[in-house]
């Protein structure tokens, strides 16, 4: 089989195709990717305790349908208050970004120390939403419980509420 010089240059234009697109992929940070890695670096914070990185990600009108953002703080450092360690766990992500808006749906799940006794968090699901803010950043503007520990949930107000008997 003779390949000939036209052959060479296509197989090498296909090749430097696939290249391009696997380099843009992996520099190229897209408003996905920032709303991903901003799900991580809370879910890392959370884990730390670090409760000013953790609302760092929290806009400053953050509003759900029981609280607004210093609700949501206070609740939050209660919470994490309660623990040695947490230690989340992201199951699953997606993110569906439109203009300076995303909405992203999370599974977490994970484990925590108190009082040295591991104990299993369970599998947590979420949907929260999103917003670009002057300064670039992504942040959160409201977030809805959607499933507590193997239970449908519609919002905060269900959150603690003992599960329905049979």
């Amino acid at each position: 089989m003779n390949v000939t010089l036209g052959q060479v240059r296509i197989a090498l234009g296909i090749l430097g195709a696939v290249v391009l697109a696997v380099l843009l992929n992996r520099f190229i940070v897209t408003d996905k990717k920032r709303v991903e890695r901003t799900v991580q670096e809370m879910a890392d914070a959370a884990a730390k305790g670090d409760i000013d990185l953790l609302f760092s990600h929290i806009s400053a009108d953050y509003r759900d349908d029981t609280q607004t953002r210093a609700e949501l703080q206070s609740r939050a450092t209660a919470y994490l208050g309660r623990y040695v360690r947490v230690n989340p766990k992201i199951q699953w992500l997606t993110v569906n970004v439109v203009g300076s808006l995303a909405h992203v749906e999370v599974g977490i799940s994970g484990s925590a120390v108190t009082e040295g006794r591991p104990v299993e968090m369970g599998t947590t699901e979420w949907a929260v939403e999103f917003r670009k803010e002057p300064d670039r950043a992504w942040r959160v503007t409201s977030i809805t419980p959607m499933r507590m520990f193997g239970r449908e949930v519609s919002g905060w107000r269900e959150v603690g509420r003992p599960p329905e008997r049979p």
